[in-house]
Order: C-alpha cells, then sequence, then structure tokens
C-alpha cells in the first residue's frame, strides 16, 4: 500500500503516512485536549472518517462541544457519518469484559466502512485508562496485534495512555509496541522513538544520501552522453551533407548525356531518388541535433498562409505522384496571414504531407484544408491511410516515434518529423494534435495557428464541387528495377495522379 502521508494536525508530530499506529503520555484532560482536537480537526477537514473513543472527564458531549468551535460544521459531519464520538464502555468493554480479537476487528471492520463510503480511510483514538493491572499483559498482547495489522491500512490510530498511572515499566512496554510516544517535557511536547524505529530512519536516510549520489553520478554520465551524441549527429549530418551535392550533379549530367530510355538513363534515375531519400535522411539527422540542443529557431513575420501551404505542397509533390494519390487542397476564399516563419512553417507541412503519402497504400486520398476558426487558422491534413493505433496517439510526436512496420511502408526515416512539428508550431504559439479512428481508418493532423493583424476577420470557405483537376506529371518512361540493383522507393505510375484545387 502506498504511504501516503496525513496531517497529525499536532506540530509536534507533522505528517504521518496511512497505518501510523502511535500514543501519546498525558497527565490530565488539558493534555488531551491540546492534541486530540487539531489531530481528529485535521482529519475531518482531510475528507477522514473520524472515531474518538473518550472516558473520563473527557467524556462525549464535551469533545463534542471542543470540537464544534475548531469545525463549525461539525453537526452537519456528524448527521453525515464522518464523525463518531463513543464513550469506552461502548467500543473497549461492551459486555463487561474486554474481547482483543474483537476489538481488533471492529477497528478494520470501520476502516472498510469508511472506505466504502468515501472517505479516505479512518482516523481513530481511543483511552487506555480504563485498563486495570490484572489486563496489562493482556492489554500490551492486543496492542502488540494492532501495530501489525495496522500498517496495511487506511487507518491512523492514536492511543491515550495517563502517565499519572503508568510505571516506569508500563512505558517500556507501551512505547515498543508503538511506533513512536508523545510525551510532555519542559513544557514541550516531545517525540520518543523505539529503538528499532530510530535505527530503521537513520538507515533510510543513509540509503537515500547514498541512491541520490548514485542518482547524481548517473545523471551527469547520461547528460555527457547525450552531448556526445548531439554533437556527433551534428557532425556526421554535415559531413554526410557535403558529397551529395556532386553526386546528384554527377548523376544529373549522365541523365542528359544518356539516350532516352536506356539503362543509364534508368539508372541516373534511380541514383536521382535515392539521393533524395539520403538527403532527407541527412536533413532528419541534423535536425534531431537542432532538437535535442533546444536550437529549433523560427523568424516569424506576417505570410500568406495560402503561400506556405503552396511551398509544402512542391516539396511533398515528388512522394504524392510515386503513390498515385488523389491529392485536394482546400482554402479560404480570402486570404490568411499568419505570423510566422514561412520556411519552418512550410517544413511542417510538408512533413505532415510526406508522412501522408507514406502510410497511405497506393491510389489513396490525401487533402490539406485551411480554416479560420474562433479568430484562429487551422490546417488539417487528411488521408485514408494506415491510421495511428489508439494507444500512440499520445506518443506519435515524441523524438524517434514510429508506427510498427506492419502499418508503415517500408520507406525508412529516423522517426522526427513529427517531433519537429511539434516544436515548430509551439515555437509559433500554435498548437498541434494528432486524431485516428484506429489502424487502416486513416489519420487526421490539426494545426491550429494565430491570425497575424486583420486576418482574424471572418472568411468563408469558397469550395467547388469538382473543382479544377490537374495532373501530376509522371516519367515519361516505365521504372523497372534493374538487375543487382534495388531501389526503395516504388517507380511512378505513367498515369500521375489527380491534384484537386478549389476552383478560381
Amino acid at each position: 500500500m502506498a504511504l501516503a502521508q496525513r496531517n497529525s494536525g499536532i506540530p509536534a508530530v507533522g505528517d504521518i503516512p496511512w497505518g501510523a499506529h502511535f500514543c501519546q503520555f498525558y497527565r490530565d484532560e488539558a493534555d488531551l485536549v491540546e492534541t486530540l482536537v487539531p489531530y481528529f480537526t485535521a482529519g475531518l477537514l482531510a475528507n477522514e472518517a473520524c472515531l474518538w473513543i473518550t472516558s473520563g472527564s473527557l467524556d462525549a458531549d464535551k469533545a463534542r462541544a471542543l470540537l464544534h468551535a475548531a469545525v463549525p460544521d461539525l453537526e452537519r459531519r456528524i448527521a453525515g457519518g464522518q464523525l463518531e464520538i463513543v464513550p469506552i464502555s461502548h467500543w473497549y468493554v461492551p459486555g463487561d469484559a474486554f474481547e482483543a480479537d474483537a476489538v481488533l476487528a471492529g477497528w478494520i471492520e470501520r476502516e472498510r466502512q469508511a472506505r466504502e463510503r468515501g472517505f479516505e480511510g479512518l482516523r481513530l483514538s481511543g483511552d487506555t485508562i480504563w485498563v486495570q493491572r490484572s489486563g496489562w499483559n493482556d492489554f500490551m498482547h492486543y496492542e502488540r496485534k494492532v501495530n501489525g495489522a495496522f500498517r496495511s491500512l487506511r487507518l491512523v490510530a492514536l492511543c491515550t495512555y495517563c502517565s499519572e498511572t503508568c510505571t516506569a515499566s508500563d512505558v517500556i512496554d507501551v512505547c515498543s509496541h508503538h511506533e513512536f510516544a508523545l510525551a510532555r517535557r519542559q513544557g514541550a511536547w516531545q517525540l520518543l522513538e523505539s529503538s528499532s524505529l530510530k535505527s530503521a530512519k537513520e538507515e533510510l536516510v543513509r540509503l537515500n544520501a547514498e541512491l541520490e549520489g548514485r542518482v547524481s553520478e548517473r545523471t551527469a554520465d547520461l547528460n555527457a552522453a547525450l552531448r556526445a551524441r548531439d554533437e556527433f549527429l551534428a557532425m556526421l549530418g554535415h559531413e554526410l551533407r557535403n558529397p551529395l551535392a556532386p553526386i546528384r550533379t554527377a548523376s544529373e549530367f549522365i541523365r542528359k548525356a544518356a539516350p532516352d530510355a536506356s539503362p543509364i538513363a534508368r539508372s541516373s534515375e534511380i541514383l536521382n531518388r535515392q539521393v533524395t531519400h539520403l538527403a532527407r535522411l541527412v536533413d532528419d539527422l541534423l535536425d534531431v541535433a537542432r532538437i535535442t540542443q533546444g536550437h529549433v529557431q523560427v523568424e516569424p513575420r506576417d505570410v500568406s498562409l495560402a503561400h506556405v501551404i503552396d511551398i509544402a505542397v512542391e516539396q511533398a509533390r515528388p512522394f504524392l505522384a510515386q503513390r498515385r494519390h488523389a491529392f485536394t487542397i482546400t482554402l479560404p476564399d480570402a486570404g490568411v496571414t499568419v505570423n510566422a516563419d514561412p520556411t519552418r512553417l512550410a517544413q511542417v507541412f510538408g512533413n505532415l504531407l510526406h508522412n501522408a503519402a507514406k502510410y497511405t497504400p497506393d491510389g489513396g486520398s490525401i487533402d490539406i484544408g485551411a480554416t479560420v476558426e474562433d479568430g484562429r487558422a487551422v490546417v488539417r491534413v487528411r488521408d485514408s491511410g494506415a491510421g495511428i493505433p489508439r494507444d500512440q496517439l499520445g506518443s506519435i510526436f515524441e523524438l524517434f516515434s514510429q508506427l510498427p512496420r506492419s502499418l508503415a511502408r517500408s520507406d525508412g526515416g529516423l522517426g522526427i518529423g513529427l517531433t519537429l512539428a511539434k516544436r515548430v508550431v509551439e515555437a509559433h504559439g500554435g498548437t498541434i494534435e494528432a486524431r485516428s479512428d484506429g489502424p487502416d481508418r486513416g489519420s487526421e493532423f490539426i494545426v491550429s495557428l494565430e491570425l497575424a493583424g486583420v486576418a482574424a476577420a471572418a472568411i468563408e470557405l469558397a469550395t467547388a464541387p469538382e473543382g479544377l483537376r490537374m495532373p501530376v506529371a509522371a516519367p515519361p518512361f516505365p521504372m523497372p528495377h534493374l538487375c543487382g540493383e534495388h531501389d526503395s522507393s516504388p517507380p511512378a505510375s505513367p498515369a500521375g495522379h489527380a491534384h484537386v484545387i478549389p476552383a478560381g
């Protein structure tokens, strides 16, 4: 059971865990009032059921009156069953004889009832002035059983002993069967701990200090390793980027020099696509370094949202063409302006479109649309693809997060596109969320951004039933796999795919 801390209400005691069983040595009624009233007040205010077993001059009526002064709505709490004040004769010796097992079972049953009725647990106190010398050993045996039984319950218990009737031997007995004792010394309440409890606390302090030391060392080692990793990724990304430009130039030169439809030309096309794929992976590496080092920066300015979406569409067009997707853009009739870094924001929408193409089977549908809702620009990217399992919606934006291979195409990627998108959107003061009804049900990503200036005026969404269809050009020749070569990108369809935009 979790050791939830409870306010004891007694300054000298402080917070105590559920299962605490401690005692107080008092001299007179004033001592009892000084501790028990704040003890039960704290329990009532913490939504604990309270059971007070009274005796002597501090009877049930007086206890009720004293608590009423501290808890003004006491009568309501009593009527609701939160507090019960019971005389000793009704609890410990209802039949003129003390039955230890029955009393212990009664405490346990009250704790169960308290939880069932919606209270946090049970707070109790019982006075022991009624215990006779002849029954002292039996009562100590009972206290020992209580000390063990209470540890697993949502219950705190304070047993009160009159110091005027206790011998030195009695005090030792009582302290040995409670976690600690509360006694007045030189006018102030002080704690008396059993030697075993004191040793346990000292050992706990030592172990905590040792653990904190080990955690600090491991944390320092981990931070050093993370810094080394980030520096290596940044270096690796820059080193890999350098050869890509000459490789792409050489490939383009070979393609132009080779006859059309020749094996050399087809090989050059494959090389070009793989260089593009590799360049994207290198960009991912550089972005990982920026993200982990907190260097994702934006330079916002007022920019047309349609212009940013156009840039993103151009970036994603090759991937959409390869998959023969039906692609639709829907924009507001009036211009929408946002205060954003156009390059970074286009990267966000480009990543979302690239993911949509990656996880949507050939011939599927993808659309990107912008609206104005509640004074904010809202961009939605929807697809009819693999969807996202519900249990991954909460982690899809974490670094290196990827869908299971059974749902994804084998196109690779480092799983950082959505993380970068989230960081960039949040740097613009916006939000991004993912929605999906599950595997094979498609997905939707929603980006919300503040409008710039007067662009927050109401905007009507302009759409045509069919729109204007614009084919995306496909290569003029088929793209078979060449013997001995592997191209991870599927060949583009000769038919291309439809690109639908609102009619002007």
